[in-house]
């Protein structure tokens, strides 16, 4: 069997591929607090130069500002100029096209190989596993106000329908609930009433 050469870029290639399928996604993995991806757009940049910019990526973002998205394997810093062109390049593809220009993001993903000591890589797991549990107690968090919100409104109704309240002005004055659910709470405070 013939050996094959790999692609020095095969994790660049590999992303770009994979970013046909980000529609409807956001940029956490990478620990990135951007807005959800709307749409992938076209990512090469003519120029008037015998070469054309190629970027990796164009998301529109669910916010409607633009995410240029560049996978490195290795850190370099003259890429800084290659970004600044992407930049431009774009601001000038929605100038051409006589467009206002939304707010442009540059994202940089750095998925080269890292080599890493145990201690690092403890902290980082560490990390990572500190982000899950945030993410945990914020849901945890963002439920029990939900709850105690509902439970809030609720107390409200029934106080309402004690004091004598008719139906349709509980309906104006909460109207998060509908005329059938006030019936049953009416219903249920009588019960426990009697």
């Amino acid at each position: 069997m013939e050996k094959q050469e790999i692609a020095y870029q095969n994790k660049d290639i590999t992303s770009k591929v994979l970013a046909e399928n980000f529609k409807g996604k956001t940029f956490r993995v990478y620990g990135l607090d951007l807005p959800g991806i709307k749409d992938t757009k076209p990512t090469n940049i003519p120029t008037v130069r015998a070469n054309e910019l190629r970027l990796d990526n164009l998301f529109e973002l669910e916010d409607n500002s633009v995410a240029i998205v560049d996978y490195e394997s290795k850190y370099d810093k003259a890429d800084k100029i290659k970004y600044l062109n992407y930049l431009a390049g774009i601001a000038n593809r929605y100038w051409k096209e006589k467009k206002e220009c939304p707010l442009l993001r540059m994202v940089v993903i750095y998925m080269g190989d890292i080599n890493i000591d145990k201690e690092t890589a403890n902290k980082i797991r560490r990390a990572i596993e500190m982000t899950q549990v945030a993410m945990i107690f914020e849901e945890e968090k963002q439920q029990a106000i939900k709850q105690a919100v509902e439970d809030s409104e609720r107390k409200i109704v029934v106080n309402m329908i004690r004091k004598g309240y008719p139906t349709d002005e509980i309906l104006f004055l909460m109207p998060g609930y509908s005329k059938d659910a006030i019936e049953a709470i009416r219903e249920k405070s009588a019960k426990e009433e009697n």
